[in-house]
């Protein structure tokens, strides 16, 4: 199961588009990316084009279905690590190679974006887009990055979406640096409230795996990336069997194995993998990326008999149904996906518990 400081993985990412988020960027740039051996850096910045105007005319769910197809195809194009730095600039960063293949490929996402964008019957050009590129030996400094990035996409318009500068790495204006590198030391300290604010928000309780806020913006996210590049996605929803034994015992009984649980499954999922905690009873959900039904039904099964064996060092020995939907066959949205595991589900509780059903 993916995580960074918990079992919910949604600290440094940005929910709607699955990039690496504002404070995660902020991170990265201070531990220079990584790049230990010094190698030539470009960073692709991605500006969404009139995004205020695209959310009043057309309203914010498609304006948030926009951003969304943009980090997944910024991702898939480039490769890179990418960063949604604000709510409609995003940031990819290329290391290693030669500055002429990053700009090839910032070129091939350009072009690609705006022919999909034209698919869409989105005004052209649909992002403006700058290519930065840093001498290799160096490390990054962090102010002139932003400085760099803040004054370059300002010199794009309509006209002229897409330019490609060497970046000024000169640290002569040391006033600007300054306040810069007090921003950025202000948003890391944001960045830990922040954290703080989203454990409460997306995180349930009980078990510490993403709740159903979090499920929502996934789930979503998963399946829009299956959509746009052809490739399947399968979901669980599992519900312990026979578990009020445990609740009559006191709540806090009922507690302990919704834990037991969820400890059990997600040690067991495929790197990936995504669980939650469904709703606030004893259910829960994963998601499986790329994962055919066969697949799914194979990973179901080793799920089912790993928590039955683990509960028989429990208070009671116990067991889970899972009901398994996958796109397309059963949907193409999260809903039709939702309803049609939930159909599945239940003909698992009610043919016997304890075994997997994949929806028809």
């Amino acid at each position: 199961m993916v995580e960074f400081d918990s079992p919910n993985p949604f600290f440094q990412v940005d929910l709607l588009t699955g990039s690496s988020n504002l404070v995660s960027f902020s991170k990265a740039l201070d531990n220079n990316f990584e790049n230990d051996m010094l190698e030539v850096v470009s960073l692709i910045a991605v500006d969404v084009y009139q995004l205020r105007d695209i959310n009043q005319i057309k309203g914010f769910d498609y304006g948030d279905s926009l951003l969304r197809w943009l980090g997944i195809a910024i991702k898939d194009e480039t490769g890179a690590n990418v960063y949604r730095i604000s709510g409609d600039n995003f940031v990819a960063v290329l290391i290693g190679g030669k500055h002429r293949k990053h700009e090839a490929a910032a070129r091939k996402l350009f072009d690609r974006l705006n022919s999909e964008a034209q698919q869409l019957e989105l005004d052209l050009p649909v992002v403006r887009m700058v290519v930065l590129h840093f001498p290799d030996g160096t490390p990054l400094n962090p102010s002139v990055v932003w400085k760099n990035l803040n004054e370059k996409i300002e010199v794009t318009s309509r006209e002229e979406p897409f330019k490609v500068f060497d970046a000024d790495t000169s640290e002569a204006d040391t006033a600007t640096l300054k306040a810069i590198e007090l921003m950025a030391k202000r948003i890391e300290t944001l960045g830990g409230t922040l954290q703080y604010t989203f454990k409460l928000a997306y995180t349930d309780p009980v078990s510490g795996a993403p709740n159903m806020l979090a499920i929502q913006r996934r789930l979503d996210l998963l399946l829009s990336e299956a959509i746009l590049e052809s490739k399947q996605l399968s979901l669980f929803l599992i519900d312990g069997d026979n578990l009020k034994q445990y609740n009559n015992n006191g709540y806090e009984a009922g507690d302990d194995v919704i834990r037991k649980i969820t400890q059990t499954l997600g040690a067991a999922l495929r790197p990936g993998d995504f669980l939650g905690r469904w709703r606030m009873g004893d259910e829960f959900i994963i998601i499986l990326p790329a994962t055919t039904a066969d697949q799914a039904g194979m990973v179901a099964e080793r799920l089912r008999t790993t928590v039955e064996q683990a509960s028989y060092g429990w208070l009671y020995p116990t067991s889970i149904s899972i009901g398994i939907a996958y796109y397309p066959k059963h949907g193409y949205t999260a809903g039709q996906l939702l309803e049609a595991a939930q159909k599945a589900l239940a003909s698992a509780k009610m043919t016997g518990k304890n075994r997997v059903v994949v929806a028809r």
